[in-house]
């Protein structure tokens, strides 16, 4: 297995598991914020570890191992007192046990463990073994095998576009949850939502198939579909300038509701976007905007559109209609 992970000392690992607990807490002081501010920037093997920790647990409730799960639940009951440093230490304890392994078959774990994989607001450009090249989105990862058979990309989360070495031989083929996309020799763009697959093809033809039932559609340049384990959704026409403009960094906007347009900002972001989708749900907009500098572009949606974004630490942005 090829991985771009480095392995980490596990009292680091302890460190940002203590200090995404407290963090989610809701209990945080000034100071206290400032501490794990200068505790992230004193060494890069600290926001390594904080960025494995957040990817780990912004997939939990995927988990499916319900004793791990309710333990952990149990720790973040809220309590009348502030949570105990106990319950802390127990949690980065649960976390720890997560990240090294005990629940490996897991979505989050599996995650962190990916051959190739990005953190939040980095892409990567890889070359395989064929010559075939992989750009991978933020927060994205693919595990990869290649065999005298096939060529076998597995996205485990988030978003990639594959342009494909031409192989007679070996189909290409990326395989999510949901279903597969098998290529011979094309250009085309998988993206991961929530129990949902959207294939888009930009060259050639791509077979797009279900998981768990022999439900195809075969696309075209400028097709797209959506897969569920169940079935295929029909072709439908896609706009590609749109939908790969985030390998520029770029968002296309064209009458866009604003909580779409932040819901895809929240990718690239590393604090927390609150918002209240129903309240701003008449709002929409349209422009370019950056996805590698999000405090910009929430400075520039702030200046132009009817809401207000009051950030309460570097970690949160509470955004509402202005009054």
């Amino acid at each position: 297995m090829q991985t771009s992970m480095t392995p980490l000392p596990n009292t680091i690992i302890e460190q940002a598991a203590a200090w995404h607990a407290h963090l989610q807490s809701g209990e945080v002081s000034d100071s206290e914020q400032a501490a794990f501010a200068q505790w992230h920037a004193a060494d890069p093997a600290h926001a390594e570890a904080y960025t494995r920790m957040e990817a780990l647990w912004a997939n939990f409730e995927q988990v499916q191992a319900d004793p791990a799960k309710k333990a952990v639940q149990a720790v973040l009951q809220p309590t009348a007192k502030r949570r105990s440093k106990l319950a802390v230490r127990t949690l980065a304890l649960a976390a720890v046990v997560l990240a090294t392994g005990w629940l490996s078959q897991t979505q989050p774990a599996r995650v962190m463990m990916a051959d190739y994989r990005t953190g939040i607001g980095e892409q990567r450009v890889i070359t395989l073994a064929d010559n075939s090249q992989l750009t991978l989105d933020t927060h994205s990862a693919v595990n990869i095998s290649f065999n005298d058979r096939v060529r076998h990309v597995e996205l485990l989360q988030g978003k990639l576009l594959v342009t494909v070495a031409k192989d007679k031989r070996r189909p290409f083929i990326v395989e999510t949850l949901e279903g597969t996309a098998r290529a011979l020799g094309t250009q085309y763009q998988v993206t991961r939502h929530r129990k949902v697959t959207q294939v888009t093809v930009l060259e050639s033809s791509v077979e797009a198939c279900a998981s768990k039932q022999s439900s195809c559609v075969t696309l075209h340049p400028g097709d797209a579909t959506r897969i569920h384990d169940v079935r295929v959704e029909p072709v439908m026409v896609a706009n590609v300038p749109q939908e790969t403009a985030w390998t520029h960094f770029k968002l296309l906007a064209d009458d866009m509701p604003l909580a779409t347009l932040l819901k895809e900002l929240q990718r690239y972001h590393r604090g927390h976007l609150y918002v209240d989708e129903a309240a701003i749900s008449d709002v929409h907009v349209s422009g370019v905007f950056a996805l590698d500098d999000t405090a910009h572009t929430l400075k520039v949606l702030a200046d132009t559109t009817p809401v207000v974004m009051t950030q309460y630490t570097p970690w949160l942005t509470i955004i509402r209609p202005a009054k």
